[in-house]
Formats: C-alpha cells, structure tokens, sequence
C-alpha cells in the first residue's frame, strides 16, 4: 500500500481528525512535519490522530515503522509521553480486527504492534508537544541497528510469567515481540485465546477469524478449557443463572458444533463451566459419543454432579447409537504442519542442543523439576496444564528449592520456562516460599529485570514472603533486591516499585533493617522526582513514607499536598476484584482517603455469586487484577456489567496497580460522563 492510499484510508470512515484531507486547513499545515515522516527512511515511527465521532478520548498512533522496532517506541513514549501526558489506550489489542482505519494501519506497515495514546480533549497540546519533543529527539539520533533477538524460549516464558501476574500490557507487547521469530501463526493464536481468555474477553474470543482452525488442530487442554469457557459465559451463563436448562440446550443446538472437538482430549483440571457445556451440548446436538466421554472420565463426571447436579437430571441425552442431526462442516486448518505445543526449549538458542531423554511423564513438581535436571522433554507437560491437578508445590517446597538452587547455568534457564505455571498454580493458597526464594535467586542470577518481568518478580516475592523466611535467609534475599535496584527503578516503573513496597510492608518480617533498607532504596528515587508521579501514587507513596517513618517528601510545585475534596468524581459506585486480599484491602484504604465519596466494594470471589453480581449491576467503574484469577471469574464480571460501565484491568496484581487502573478508568468515566451531559 502505498502513502497516499495508507492516508486515505486512515483519515476516510471513523475518523474525522482530518476531513476530506483538506490541504488548506490548520490540520495540514499541523501535520505536515509529521507527514514528512511517510516519505523519508529513519527509524522515527509514524504518528498520526485519530477523533472517532462519539468517543470522548481523542488518540495518537504512533506506529513502529518495523515489528522488531515496537520495544524501542514504547520505551521512548515511556521517556516522553506516558504517563505524564497521556496514556496507552486500554483495550485487549490496540488494532482491532474489523476496524477500518486499524486494517488500514497493519496494512500499510505490515505488523500490528502498534501504540495508541489516549488522553482527553483539553490535554492535546501538551501531548502533542511532548510527541514533538520525541520526534525532534529521535531526527538527532544516528541510526543504530537492533541488538541480539530475545530468543524465543525467553520470550515464552516471560509471556506466561506475566500472564501468571497479571499484566496483561506486558502479555500483549509479548506476543507483538513473538510475530515474526518462527513460532508459527497458529501457536500466537493459541496464546491469544489463553490471553483473551485470562481477561474475560470472551466475546473477543469467540470472534477470532481463526477459532474454527485453531479447534481442528486439536489444540492444548488451556486452549480447549479457554474457548468452552468462553461458550458458557456468552450463551449460557444467562440461561442456566435463571434455571432455564432448556433454553441453555436450545441456545447449544446451533452454537455448539465446536464442542465435540473441544471435549477430544484428557478433561483433567476442567473447570465446571467447561464441563456444563460439554454436557448441554452432548443433549443439543444428540451426541452420545461425547456425552459418553464425559461418563467416562469419573472425576469430571464427579465434580459436574457435585456443582450441578440439575444438568445431569433435567436433559434428555442421547443414547449410544443415537443419529446426530447434520451440522455445518469445521473447516480444514490453516497449516497442515504439526503445532508446537508450548514454550519448548528447544526454541531458546542460549540452551545448548541437546536430545531431551525419554522418561515417565511427570506427575508432581518435583517430578517435573528432576525432569528439568535430567535435560528431559517437559513441554507437553507445561503446553496441557497438567500441573493444575497436581497436589501443591508447597507440599515438596524444601526439596524443589535444593534442587532449583543446584541447577547449572543451563538448568536454570531450562527451568524458568515453568516460572509462569509455578505462579499461577499459587491460588494464594499454601505458599511454596522457599520455591518461590529459588525462582527469585534465577531472576538476580540471571538479570531478568525487563518491564515485562517486573510483575512476575513482585509475584514472586509476595509467595516467598507470604509464607515466611528465616531472618538469615529474608535478610539476603532484600539485600540482593537492593542491590538489583538501579538496573531497574525509574520513574515510568513506579506502579511495580509500590507494589514491591506494598508487599514488603505488609509481609511477615523477621528482620525489619533489612526490610527498612530496601524501602528506602526503592523509594528514593521516586521521591527525587514526585513531580511526575500520578495522584493515585503519591497517596499510596505517602502512605508507605509514613508508616516506615521515612523522612521523603512528597510534595513539589507539580503535586502540592493532596486534598480529598480536589479529587473530581463522577462515578459513585466503584468494585475491585482481586484474589489477594491484602492488596485489596490497601487500595480500598488509599482510595478511602483519596476520593472519600466513592461507595467501594472489595470482592475476592473465585466464582460468580449473588453478592458479585449485584455488586457488579451496581457499578460505575470495575477494576480487576488478574493474577490467578479464573476464566469463570473475570468473564462473569464481564457479562454482568451494565453496558456503561467503565472496566479496567490492573497491570499487576499489586495495591499500587489497582490504584493505577481505579484512577485511569474514573478519568474515562468522568470524561464519558461530561460528554453525555453536553
């Protein structure tokens, strides 16, 4: 596609930044420095607005002009732009599939990894400068070349790490990273749906162009868990919520073709809504084979019965032998090559190559960590989530922590491959700590301090600490951290540092120097430059100052003393969701104080319940943090909000992101508001 096509299309239907192109309008004459930018060959990205009619926000694209320059952008907009003036616009994937000027954009550049700015009407000119000041910056720079690639291996299980913790941010610049490096187009689509899914955007899901071919490939038990759950939540939540099981098998006679294929595997570590789908759509499309799978697996069969004894009572099902009536055909797949399963290790070029040995499947942690050791193939292991039935690493924490710690070089990248599962498998239930200490030990070993790690490490250190460490033991690891701090803190990373002081502060400490050292390495270099935090964080940043009894202040000419009645709210009733209770707890505090006319509810439900769904009717704004949360969960948050609720998802599980997300999406709602009453 060529320039003039590209502009057309993008200032043409659903975006009226620039009408009819005209060249004799202010916005030509204002463009024009960023226009010049489609003609010449440095590295600078395209920036270019976008109004669309009846959106309150206005947005900035600012498009890499290759997928491998994606990081750089986003560190520069870090450096100039976010989020001091604007932010990153919060939805699931910046380009949206069937949007016609986001087409238009992957079109002409050929990726999709491409940053949209959101930020309101009266803050253009101060985002626009900064873009202005990054431009003129990046035209001083010599043109430089990328560095060595990531190899995939590492970007694997970052991406499954910072799933596990909740930054769905860090997930979708992940898979941006993973386009292009060989993993084939149908493995980041399976990461898409396990993605898709973690956020409750079940909708979404259901709609991805390749869903038929990705359930032909018989796809990894998560992949077939994620799109059954995406089923329940989009056309039988309602249904079986009123009692209705007849309509919930009608609404399966012509949605559930997909099913059988679905249920073609182990149903080990399915969920109950999964297996309510599999057993409805066994009575709607008349299929005794697959009504008869579900018979045959006697622990799904028995939790089914045990959570809902009604589906297994109040349907017809087939018998064996029955006709199934003729349903549309599932095409074909895409790729006729076998599918990679998972984050194989094979794929990480800074492991030596090597003939993994064959062995017993592993059936426990411990299992799974020796099969580390012995060099063995675990990616089938980690690829089906066989480790959600297994008895809890906590039970073995001792022994794997040895032998994680005794790992060598090559070991231990081996063995971050399964950081991601360890910490999703965590449910804050039993913490497995000293596991946790052993996979925090690799990460300063091994510097894996990227933003996109940042997550998974305050993960980490919340299960350590949460079950407690001998003072010795408490003592090195907060030293080591401390001295990590510089490679790390900055200013554009102040949500992770007020999580990791969240954690420490509120965890069991047996060696409160160590403990007060680290604080005040963490946060002085926020206090230097407070000028730029948000509201939200100096609240939170304050509140840890003084319960240490740190001498920081927090005040500059750009963040004078916060007073509650100076916080403008149009929203009322605000929810957040989190499975920690006591990151919850903290941002309920900080919020108390901060917006004192907010009516808040704090819910750490695993499942839908009355309670939640009444409280999430209720809501102006949802906030959720993601971290171990269940597809039932977030997708019945989801379903259950009234159209105009404003919903967020935190960049982590932490106090400070929920604070982050809670601000940002009272922002959207107040501007959504303003509009509305205009």
């Amino acid at each position: 596609m060529d320039p003039e096509t590209f502009l057309d299309r993008f200032f043409g239907p659903g975006n009226t930044a620039w009408p009819a192109r005209d060249p004799r309008s202010t916005t030509a004459l204002f463009l024009s420095d960023y226009l010049a930018l489609l003609a010449d060959d440095s590295d600078a990205p395209y920036i270019l607005p976008r109004n669309e009619p009846g959106n309150p926000h206005k947005h900035i694209y600012v498009i890499p002009r290759l997928s491998r320059q994606a990081t750089r952008v986003r560190e520069w907009l870090a450096a100039f732009v976010v989020p001091s003036h604007a932010a990153f616009v919060n939805r699931p994937e910046a380009l949206r599939v069937g949007d016609p000027v986001d087409d238009a954009v992957a079109a002409f550049v050929g990726h999709r990894r491409v940053y949209v700015l959101e930020h309101s009407p009266d803050s253009s000119r101060s985002v626009w400068a900064a873009l202005g000041r990054m431009r003129h910056t990046i035209s001083q720079r010599p043109t430089t070349h990328s560095g060595v690639p990531v190899p995939v291996g590492r970007l694997l299980a970052e991406f499954d790490l910072a799933m596990a913790a909740g930054d769905h941010r860090a997930t979708a610049e992940l898979l941006g990273r993973l386009e292009g490096t060989g993993l084939s187009g149908m493995n980041l689509t399976y990461l898409t749906v396990k993605r898709l899914a973690r956020l409750g955007s079940h909708g979404e899901l259901l709609r991805l162009p390749a869903l038929r071919d990705v359930v032909a490939t018989r796809p990894p038990a998560p992949v077939r868990e994620a799109i059954l759950d995406a089923i329940h939540s989009t056309v039988l939540a309602d249904p079986l919520a009123d009692g209705d099981t007849e309509a919930a098998r009608q609404a399966l006679v012509l949605r559930g073709e997909l099913v059988p294929a679905l249920a073609d595997g182990p149903l080990a570590g399915f969920g109950v809504e999964a297996l309510a789908v599999i057993a409805l759509a066994a009575s709607a499309i008349a299929d005794a084979a697959l009504w008869d799978r579900l018979r045959n697996d006697e622990d799904a069969w028995r939790r089914l019965g045990a959570a809902r004894p009604d589906l297994l009572t109040s349907a017809e099902y087939p018998a064996p032998g029955a006709e199934r009536p003729t349903l549309p055909a599932t095409p074909a797949p895409l790729s006729p090559t076998p599918i990679e399963a998972s984050p194989a290790e094979a794929l990480d070029h800074t492991v030596p190559p090597h003939v993994p040995s064959v062995a017993a499947r592993p059936e426990t942690w411990l299992e799974l960590v020796q099969a580390i050791a012995k060099v063995e193939d675990i990616s089938a292991v980690i690829a089906e989530g066989a480790w959600r039935s297994w008895p809890p690493a906590a039970t073995s924490d001792r022994t794997l922590a040895d032998l994680l710690n005794g790992l060598d070089n090559d070991g231990a990248e081996r063995a971050w491959t399964i950081v991601g599962a360890f910490v999703d498998s965590d449910g804050y239930g039993q913490p497995a700590s000293h596991t946790a200490h052993a996979f925090l030990t690799n990460a300063l070993s091994h510097n894996r301090f990227r933003s996109s790690d940042m997550a998974g490490i305050v993960a980490l250190l919340e299960i350590t600490l949460r079950g407690g460490l001998p003072a010795a033991e408490y003592r090195t690891l907060l030293d080591d951290l401390g001295a990590e701090c510089d490679r790390w803190i900055s200013v554009n990373q102040a949500s992770v540092v007020l999580d990791m002081c969240d954690v420490i502060a509120r965890s069991p400490s047996p060696d409160n120097e160590a403990r007060l050292r680290l604080v005040q390495l963490l946060l002085a270099p926020l206090a230097l430059q407070c000028g730029r935090l948000e509201a939200d964080q100096l609240a939170l940043a304050r509140l840890i100052n003084a319960e240490f009894g740190l001498g920081f202040a927090w005040t500059s000419p750009a963040n004078p003393p916060h007073s509650p009645e100076s916080t403008p709210i149009s929203a009322r009733e605000v929810l957040l969701y989190s499975l920690d209770e006591g990151a919850l707890r903290r941002a309920g505090t900080v919020l108390a104080a901060f917006a004192p006319a907010l009516n808040l509810q704090l819910s750490s439900d695993h499942v839908g319940s009355r309670q939640l769904k009444q409280w999430v009717h209720r809501a102006d704004v949802i906030v959720m943090a993601t971290r171990c949360a269940t597809h039932a969960a977030t997708g019945f948050i989801r379903s259950t909000a009234r159209p105009d609720a404003t919903i967020r998802e935190a960049e982590g599980a932490g106090s400070a992101s929920l604070l982050r997300a809670v601000a940002s999406a009272l922002g959207e709602n107040r501007a959504i508001v303003a509009s509305s009453a205009s």
